[in-house]
């Protein structure tokens, strides 16, 4: 499957539209280039994905993420490792931030491959995980956001230049402006394999129409040209008393199959409104995609077994949730490996 959609992935990217300015994408212009990858303990199953997706052109090392009694990472890249990373066209590696506790281990690695002159190194941080606390709203408060950019643009250069961050879907686009000049960085999109889902749903059930459906306004204006030839709902959340709700502020639900599309979610109270909401308004069927599914404290509960939610989308760019998921319906996990293989085939992706 995962090397069917990447064939998929690769036809869409040569066949879209493009930024003003970018090349076309030309297949089999990078075969020759390969990539010595890297990647946190819980990001494993993705890495073999990639692997199973770029075959000869991507190996794998094996780091084990060990620790001293006292807790403190104690790493070592493999000596042949060590030795060879400059032989290779590129060094990445796939980081996970789910949890402040692997943070510095992985931010201990990611400073040495570079003086370990590792060439064109690009860093995959799927999930900007302080994304949110990106402002100061009151006298006090920290923009966490900004303290984690800091941490990651502290990346050494590599022979070939700086290094680069590639994020899929940050909460906010200004962040990026967060990050120093030392580093480079790359804003992706991971709705490439929402994209994927629906054509195989409308393949599979002709007669329905997907209406792509918006929390709010921000989530519009981010997502909405990905999803041309779509008809569109956007909702809006207003205050009934003590209480805010979601109503439709555009868009009509009824008779058709509405897919809630947000870069991600929490607590899932924004999504189980709208869910009513497009209900209430005679929506056949409701389901969500968000590219992140944090669901803290367990929330992921409220949607498994609710009758009301069709399919809930997520990615696998928080591994920690998706072993809580996986298998339990109404959840359904796609992989970002066949987005990480084209890109790191030099298959260039809209933001």
């Amino acid at each position: 499957k995962d090397v069917g959609s990447t064939a998929l992935l690769h036809r869409m990217w040569c066949s879209s539209s493009r930024l003003p300015g970018s090349p076309p994408a030309q297949p089999g212009m990078d075969s020759n280039r390969r990539w010595l990858l890297f990647y946190h303990e819980s990001m494993q199953s993705t890495a073999e994905q990639m692997k199973q997706n770029m075959g000869d052109q991507v190996e794998l090392s094996d780091l084990t993420w060990l620790h001293f009694p006292d807790g403190f990472p104690n790493l070592e890249v493999k000596k042949e490792d060590a030795l060879r990373l400059e032989n290779f066209y590129g060094t990445c590696i796939i980081l996970s931030f789910h949890s402040a506790a692997v943070i510095f281990e992985q931010l201990c690695l990611l400073y040495a491959l570079p003086r370990m002159r590792a060439r064109n190194f690009r860093i995959i941080l799927p999930w900007f995980s302080t994304g949110t606390m990106e402002r100061v709203e009151k006298i006090g408060q920290i923009a966490t956001a900004s303290s984690l950019a800091r941490m990651l643009s502290a990346t050494p250069p590599c022979p070939t230049g700086p290094s680069t961050v590639v994020i899929y879907d940050i909460h906010a686009l200004q962040e990026q402006f967060y990050f120093s000049d030392n580093v480079l960085v790359e804003l992706k999109s991971a709705v490439w394999l929402l994209k994927l889902e629906l054509d195989r749903l409308r393949q599979e059930n002709p007669g329905e129409e997907i209406a792509i459906t918006f929390p709010d306004d921000g989530a519009h204006k981010r997502f909405k040209a990905k999803f041309e030839g779509y008809p569109m709902i956007v909702c809006a959340k207003v205050r009934d008393g003590d209480k805010r709700i979601v109503q439709i502020k555009e868009g009509e639900p009824n008779g058709r199959h509405c897919v809630i599309v947000d870069d991600l979610v929490q607590s899932g109270e924004t999504a189980l409104e709208s869910i009513k909401s497009l209900k209430e308004q005679g929506a056949s069927k409701v389901s969500c995609y968000a590219t992140h599914g944090i669901f803290p404290k367990e929330s992921f509960n409220k949607f498994i077994g609710n009758d009301q939610v069709h399919k809930f989308w997520i990615t696998d760019s928080i591994p920690t949730t998706v072993s809580a998921v996986a298998g339990r319906q109404p959840f359904e996990i796609l992989s970002l490996a066949p987005l990480l293989a084209e890109y790191l085939r030099g298959n260039s992706q809209e933001s």
